[in-house]
């Protein structure tokens, strides 16, 4: 894969401003009268005034006003950026609209997303930028965005698909969509895979005569990039198509499963160009690069969102980029003609690239193709259950009463072989109380014993001088 390369940061083509006219002429020819010079400065100068007020009308007739001019740089395309209210997302519907597109900002909070677009109207007043909600991680508000793009009865020629997460790698607790997906494949795969597929009428439809063209774009990333950008990746596993989901035990990790999702992406853009061939709709997955300012880690730990923001965006290194940068790498795939008629690539550094070995797999772009158009119950493929999530709150719940019941056990005999070595301790006492006690007996008996053997010695020696004297 070639290294990265800085890109020069320039705008959009479609987005410059338009060539300064050239200035007006500072020399007039010589005022005539009747084929002759004037005679006096005084005609000359009242000739040379009438000749400028009539070039000022001329200019203010044959000069369009803002409007027109702003009207005049439209070229009637429509495009839809997903997640375009902040980082790469907003920057590429920026650019998109000063291209003179029309730009529908699909985000899920409305607040952020009316920012966004009063950002791009004060450079920009005559923007054609809209609001349209949607969460991409819900498959009921995706099916709503559809039907409401489809009321508009717009056209549709350029989707890209940026919306994506990245969960804190160091939580162990899976996050479930209202769809009872993990979060990260349905922020980033389902929910894409499934707006996509519902809105490619209208991007055939767009699409139809001779020059018509319509283009999807999945901002995506390669594994294998990945694997050798950062430490954090290289122990993660190819995906799993029997488990898409991490549901099984001891699977799940934040960046195993946003390594998945991209890897679906690429999987998902390969098998639709397959599917879309014999039409003027192309499908594409680019890389922007690693872009450190973004909101993709929003849910990273506090350390790692500040190393992320405040050091490695003014870091230069190979791999990363700028947010000018990313989102031009992504304008370029949706816009530019060079990649007209391009289709089922995975596109990084502007150039064709070969992405890993588990992307490229064909028996697996179809497999989960199909996969993911049951789980999103697509016309046109058979229905899929998504199975129910891990009950982790419910194990957890049972392994602390286990802990509990344990420990309570394990207290219970200690407790008891507390009052056995209790009994045991005062039956040693008693036996020892006893024994002092008898022992106490003995000494007084000797005592007592000995008492009289003196009093009886004491008696015989008073007797035996009397019997003397006698």
């Amino acid at each position: 894969m070639p290294e990265a390369k800085e890109e020069t940061t320039t705008a959009p083509a479609a987005a410059d401003a338009p060539a300064a006219e050239p200035a007006a002429a500072t020399e007039t020819p010589a005022a005539e009268t009747n084929g002759t010079p004037a005679s006096t400065e005084e005609t000359k100068e009242e000739e040379t005034k009438t000749e400028g007020a009539e070039e000022k009308k001329e200019d203010a007739e044959a000069k369009p006003s803002a409007e027109e001019e702003a009207k005049s740089k439209m070229t009637g395309r429509v495009m839809i950026v997903t997640g375009a209210s902040s980082g790469l997302g907003f920057a590429v519907a920026n650019y998109l609209c000063e291209g003179g597109n029309d730009v529908i900002l699909a985000c899920r909070n409305e607040d952020k997303a009316n920012r966004a677009i009063e950002k791009i109207k004060a450079k920009n007043p005559n923007a054609l930028a809209a609001y349209m909600n949607l969460d991409v991680a819900s498959f009921e508000s995706v099916r709503k965005f559809v039907s409401d793009f489809q009321a508009l009865e717009k056209p549709l020629h350029v989707l890209i698909n940026n919306a994506g997460v990245c969960l804190n790698p160091k939580d162990p607790k899976r996050q479930i969509s209202p769809d009872n997906l993990e979060l990260t494949m349905a922020t980033n795969h389902f929910g894409p895979f499934l707006l996509t597929n519902l809105l490619l009428e209208n991007l055939k439809s767009s699409s139809e005569g001779e020059n018509g063209e319509a283009r999807v774009v999945f901002v995506s990333h390669d594994p294998e990039s990945m694997k050798r950008r950062n430490k954090h990746f290289r122990d993660l596993q190819p995906l799993d198509l029997e488990n898409v989901l991490l549901y099984n035990e001891n699977t799940y990790g934040g960046y195993q499963a946003y390594k998945n999702s991209k890897a679906a992406n690429i999987l998902t853009a390969c098998e639709l160009a397959r599917r879309l061939e014999g039409t003027n709709v192309t499908v594409n997955a680019v890389c922007p690069g690693f872009v450190p300012s973004t909101d993709l880690m929003r849910n990273a730990s506090g350390m790692q969102k500040f190393f992320n923001r405040y050091v490695l965006r003014f870091v230069k290194l190979p791999s990363t980029r700028t947010i000018h940068q990313g989102a031009q790498a992504i304008i370029n795939v949706a816009t530019d003609e060079k990649y007209k008629g391009v289709t089922g690539k995975y596109i990084k550094d502007n150039t064709e690239t070969q992405s890993s070995e588990e992307t490229r797999d064909e028996e697996n772009q179809k497999k989960l193709f199909e996969l993911s158009g049951g789980y999103v119950k697509l016309e046109g493929f058979e229905p899929i259950e998504i199975p129910e999530p891990p009950k982790e709150e419910e194990k957890k719940k049972e392994e602390k009463k286990e802990e509990a019941k344990a420990e309570g056990e394990e207290a219970a005999k200690e407790e008891e072989g507390d009052a056995e070595k209790k009994d045991d301790d005062e039956k040693k006492d008693d036996e020892k109380k006893e024994g002092e006690e008898k022992e106490a007996a003995e000494e007084k008996k000797e005592e007592v014993k000995d008492e009289k053997k003196e009093i009886a010695e004491s008696e015989k020696k008073e007797e035996t001088p009397a019997e003397k004297k006698e």
